[in-house]
């Protein structure tokens, strides 16, 4: 089954969040461990009242993996247990791109404090 799932973040429309043509939603909500998205409770809440399946994610920079996942715990407490949680791996504005230990140690973390192992979605980079 697939369905599809509107990424949102502070520079979406705020209309993505209600997308009738996605099933789900899965909102940036941190970045770091200094970015917090100024929008991201407004669209979890339309896209909650819209129906949708719902999930949040951390956009990694690339420092310290525990640290990151620290801060998008701490920012994304409210949504455990009613969203999926997630971890954005791109090349852009990432010091540790290509690091797969960087992704094990922030998934491991999140599971050891959660239960739950977050997904994790990358870019698309053709080799």
């Amino acid at each position: 089954m697939t369905i599809k799932v509107v990424d949102v973040y502070s520079g979406s429309p705020r209309s993505y969040a209600t997308d009738p043509n996605a099933q789900g939603v899965i909102v940036k909500a941190t970045q770091g461990t200094g970015y917090v998205n100024p929008y991201c409770d407004t669209d979890y809440q339309a896209a909650k009242n819209a129906g949708k399946l719902l999930g949040v994610y951390h956009y990694a920079a690339g420092g310290d993996p525990v640290a990151e996942a620290k801060y998008f715990l701490a920012n994304v407490k409210n949504y455990i247990g009613e969203a999926i949680l997630g971890l954005d791996w791109e090349s852009g504005q990432n010091a540790s791109w290509g690091n797969t230990n960087w992704c094990r140690t922030f998934v491991d973390y999140v599971h050891n404090q959660t239960g739950v192992y977050p997904i994790i979605y990358v870019q698309f980079s053709g080799v």
